[in-house]
């Protein structure tokens, strides 16, 4: 999974976290302050109801200040504070949030309207001057019937608002409790996300980079074989794969300065060395063949001398190729025949092939188009790779050389030559030595044959694969593009 899926993943969790926090908030806010009001609510209503009941108290007091004191003004008074009961009533009334509550106080009011009925009979007996029958009236109607069934109405008002009141209590306790508990929640959600993202960091960042830092300081002091365990497969492990390709193409790289570096000194020197063996060798050569043009020379010194003449060709043809393998190939490109080139690089090493009396298998693709080549130089390459075919495959046995068309698609992109030979193979710790020069298996080779052919086929920006036979021998692959991206392709 790469870093930046998972840094999104922690990004959604924090945001649907932070959602889950502000809707439990939201909640316990609205929660709080839907029990905080219902319980201000009770508290208010009690209130009333109490002033009420004070005030009903008072009313039905000033009947007995009537009787005990003989209070003139005890009537009016009475009048004014039930106009103020009615009042407190319809404001009870109006504050009322359910039905139970208001049927309490209906019933309070008619139960009050009942004792006010039976206070101004009583006032209206005291004006006549009936004392005994208003304070009997007093004795059996208010005090025994009326007053207990007004005080129970007020006690049951009393008793719905202290249940109301409690309820509330527990509830705002509860999501007091509950609030506690969510804060918890989120605490312990809040610190087990920081601890998984701490963990996430270390252990995606951090050790990555670490691991990565060390490796580039290792790679830094020249340790290019050093490579990065890749781990993941996210960006950190795109980085570790892009730094072993890059200590890789170091590597290629430094090869291949060293080799230049080590062919260009060999160049300088084999320059001056071959400077100073041609001129001696031209003489050597020239009074060879002087000495046998001398028709008095026996037949003994003629042999002797043919000989030489034959061994200071060699050498005039090794130091060639000693110089050939270190100087810049430019071939001409043209478009060319391959098959025929290949026909003609076999005519070439026929003497040897009969000599060793191997087969030859030709399978040439006659359908082949013409390709951008040097027939010089190609020739030339060829002629090495049959020559170190022939010298690898026993007497008796088959060399098998075939020609063909790579395509990709419906598209030819490529000509293949592929030279087969029944030697015996070249052992796998060597395959990739086989281009370096000077490097050979045989105790009387030089090692350029393929250096030289690898730098013309690469010339012609092709390729030049050596690998070993399932059943034996070696398979030399020449690879050469129809089209070249450099070189100056002439028309024939």
């Amino acid at each position: 999974m790469l870093i930046r899926t998972k840094l999104h993943i922690g990004y959604l969790v924090i945001f649907i976290l932070a959602v889950c926090i502000g809707i439990a908030m939201i909640w316990a806010v609205r929660t709080w302050q839907a029990a905080t009001d219902d319980f201000t609510y009770s508290h208010a209503q009690s209130l009333r109801a109490e002033r009420l009941r004070g005030d009903m108290y008072r009313h039905i007091k000033e009947i007995l200040d009537r009787l005990v004191s003989g209070d003139r003004l005890a009537q009016q008074e009475f009048e004014s504070l039930g106009i103020r009961l009615e009042e407190e009533f319809a404001d009870l009334r109006t504050h009322a949030k359910t039905k139970e509550e208001t049927e309490l106080i209906n019933s309070l009011e008619m139960a009050h309207r009942r004792v006010s009925l039976l206070v101004r009979e009583t006032f209206a007996l005291l004006a006549k001057g009936a004392r005994d029958l208003a304070v009997q009236k007093v004795e059996a109607e208010l005090e025994q019937i009326a007053f207990k069934e007004q005080d129970e109405q007020i006690n049951r008002l009393r008793a719905y608002y202290d249940a109301a009141s409690a309820r509330s209590r527990r509830q705002t306790l509860a999501i007091g409790a509950r609030g506690e508990l969510l804060a918890g929640i989120i605490m312990l959600l809040g610190l087990i996300w920081g601890g998984g993202l701490l963990f996430g960091i270390q252990r995606w960042l951090v050790k990555p980079l670490q691991t990565i830092g060390r490796s580039t300081t290792i790679i830094s002091t020249g340790d290019l074989n050093h490579h990065i365990e890749v781990r993941s497969e996210d960006e950190l492990g795109d980085l570790a794969v892009s730094i072993n390709s890059m200590a890789e193409a170091l590597k290629r790289i430094q090869e291949r300065v060293l080799q230049a570096e080590r062919l260009a000194a060999v160049g300088e020197l084999s320059s001056y060395v071959a400077h100073n063996i041609r001129n001696p060798l031209a003489s050597i050569r020239s009074s060879a063949q002087a000495a046998l043009e001398d028709a008095h020379v026996s037949e003994e010194s003629r042999a002797t001398l043919k000989g030489i003449v034959d061994t200071v060709d060699h050498l005039k043809q090794w130091v060639h190729n000693f110089l050939f393998a270190f100087k810049p190939i430019t071939p001409t490109l043209a478009p060319g025949d391959l098959n025929r080139v290949i026909t003609e690089a076999l005519d070439v090493v026929r003497p040897m092939i009969e000599a060793k009396r191997i087969d030859v298998e030709m399978n040439l693709d006659t359908t082949l188009p013409l390709a951008p080549l040097d027939e010089g130089y190609l020739e030339q390459a060829l002629v090495s790779l049959l020559t170190n075919a022939c010298d690898a495959t026993p007497p008796g046995k088959t060399i098998s050389i075939r020609s063909r068309l790579i395509q990709e698609g419906e598209r030819p992109w490529a000509i293949s030559v592929d030279l087969d030979d029944d030697g015996g193979g070249i052992p796998p710790d060597l395959l990739q030595k086989v281009f370096t020069p000077y490097f050979t298996t045989k105790s009387d080779g030089v090692g350029l044959g393929l250096t030289m052919a690898q730098k013309i086929v690469s010339s012609h920006s092709g390729s030049l694969i050596v690998s070993n036979r399932p059943e034996g021998g070696t398979t030399v692959q020449v690879l050469l593009p129809l089209s070249h991206p450099t070189g100056v392709v002439r028309d024939g």
